[in-house]
């Protein structure tokens, strides 16, 4: 941890209206009521990471963000220190106008939102946890003056939660997933629990063996390339970075809109925590000067235009520290194994295809496919038995699409037998996370399921016939959204 000036603290652990979070609602206030001309107003700083279509105004430092590549750390690292910047000079301005001392800027700090700090749950929460929302941005109203009780102005950080709109209605009103505003939670912990990420011990990969890339903390080397979106992610931008989007639903699910919900600012602290603290575990940051040296466009409190490189934005992080670097950086994930089939299976089933007409999602209960066998089991009977380490088995679930955001993650199970798909377990594959993918073209979620095959057949728990696939609504919605989140067919093939 470094020894900065300025401390982020933990939102999960506030009051309600803790002096952080009323100076950040006040601040955030004021933003809002700049023009867009002005870059330290609120909707220019959305704009500079995605420009959604009501936006006509065009500048260089618009629809920026690097997802899926290995900037996407360092470029939001200094977004977050520009807006922190612009947020402080908010504050000192207000407090100023008010003649409120001492003031409050000389100390304020982006708090951050530790989701995963509560311990895991299998039920539903019936009392607030770090996964819900902190209360200041569930509250319509906020207090009148700091340290005031009565909720009576109207709250900058509040942003509404209903059913998606129609398609063509989707960016007239900014609001959040239809239940999100409660004091429960936004996700179950499965579903943001960071500890496989806090477990890699490598930043960034190149692309190998066709499908696959190595797992990493940081997502694909893009070299000089700030790739806007891409489906590289590594573990952190994977879970929980791209769960907590897709859960909070709404704008929050868009690339385009996302930074303009205020949660926005504290979910992204958070995961530039955890980059400080897996880099405390005595991990490394690339050395590649294509990566050291590539610049990013950020503005300044004053509305002068910066263009910090990423050696740059490494150092201005020393200007600041986190209230922790260990509370909510994830447990293991259980892995409870089932019980023994009474016999071991003869065969596994590889390389099947199942060529299903286009089919939507149910976001309320399981979507099951079945993968009917190809023939050639005996490359499976091989891989079972390790002669053959160099096969990959990869399965696809082609062609994912939405025409708006459904408002929650998908968790994919491999022969998962109906009432046990538990993201715990052992049939559990991976999420289908539609953050910056709904209204655009489909695209393929793919998985490396090698060890899970090995191990589903060491414990006969594959059959020698079809297979199937579900794929699951994390928190299931009402049948009246209007999302219709759609896949074409699903594969395993070996590589």
């Amino acid at each position: 941890m470094s020894n900065g000036t300025f401390v982020r603290r933990d939102a999960s652990k506030m009051d309600d209206w803790d002096p952080v979070l009323y100076w950040y609602a006040r601040a955030v206030g004021r933003l809002q009521q700049r023009p867009l001309t002005d870059p330290t107003s609120w909707v220019f700083q959305g704009c500079i990471h995605g420009v959604p279509p009501t936006v006509t105004e065009q500048n260089e430092a618009f629809n920026q963000c690097p997802h899926g590549g290995w900037f996407f750390l360092p470029w939001h690292r200094g977004y977050l220190w520009y807006f922190e910047r612009i947020i402080r000079a908010a504050i000192k301005e207000i407090a100023a106008e008010e003649n409120i001392t001492p003031d409050p800027s000389t100390t304020w700090a982006l708090p951050y939102w530790n989701y995963a700090l509560d311990a895991p749950t299998k039920a539903r929460p019936t009392t607030f946890t770090s996964r819900a929302l902190p209360a200041a941005f569930r509250s319509p109203k906020m207090p009148d003056r700091p340290g005031g009780t009565n909720l009576t102005v109207d709250n900058p950080l509040f942003v509404r939660d209903d059913l998606d709109p129609p398609r063509e209605d989707f960016w007239n009103t900014q609001y959040r997933g239809l239940g999100v505003n409660d004091a429960k939670q936004v996700l179950p912990y499965s579903d943001i629990n960071p500890f496989t990420a806090m477990s890699e011990t490598i930043f960034a990969a190149t692309k190998s063996r066709g499908q696959t890339i190595q797992p990493t903390f940081g997502s694909e080397i893009t070299y000089t390339d700030m790739i806007h979106f891409q489906r590289a992610f590594g573990d952190l931008e994977d879970v929980p970075h791209n769960q907590v989007h897709g859960g909070v639903g709404g704008w929050m699910t868009r690339v385009e809109g996302s930074a303009r919900d205020p949660i926005f600012w504290l979910h992204h602290a958070n995961i530039d925590r955890l980059w400080s603290g897996w880099l405390a575990k005595d991990n490394l940051n690339p050395d590649h000067t294509s990566w050291l040296d590539h610049e990013f466009i950020f503005f300044d409190e004053t509305g002068q235009q910066k263009r910090p490189s990423t050696e740059t934005v490494l150092k201005d992080a020393q200007n600041y520290s986190y209230e922790s670097l260990t509370d909510g950086a994830g447990t293991r994930r259980a892995m409870v194994p089932p019980a023994p089939a009474p016999q071991a299976g003869q065969r596994v089933l590889a390389a099947s295809v199942v060529g299903n007409p286009r089919q939507l999602l149910d976001v309320q209960a399981p979507t099951t496919v079945t993968l009917e066998p190809s023939g050639v089991a005996g490359a499976m009977r091989s891989l079972a038995a390790s002669d053959e380490p160099q096969t990959n088995l990869i399965l696809t679930v082609h062609n994912v699409h939405s025409d708006l955001p459904p408002g929650t993650p998908f968790h994919v199970f491999l022969n998962g037998p109906s009432g046990d798909l538990d993201p715990e377990g052992p049939y559990f594959v991976g999420w289908i996370s539609f953050f910056g993918m709904a209204g655009a073209g489909g695209h393929d979620a793919s998985y490396d399921v090698t060890e899970q095959v090995q191990r589903l057949t060491e414990q006969g728990l594959l059959p020698d016939g079809p297979l199937t696939v579900s794929i699951v609504p994390s928190v299931p919605k009402p049948e009246t959204r209007a999302p219709k989140p759609s896949f074409e067919n699903v594969s395993l093939t070996s590589i």
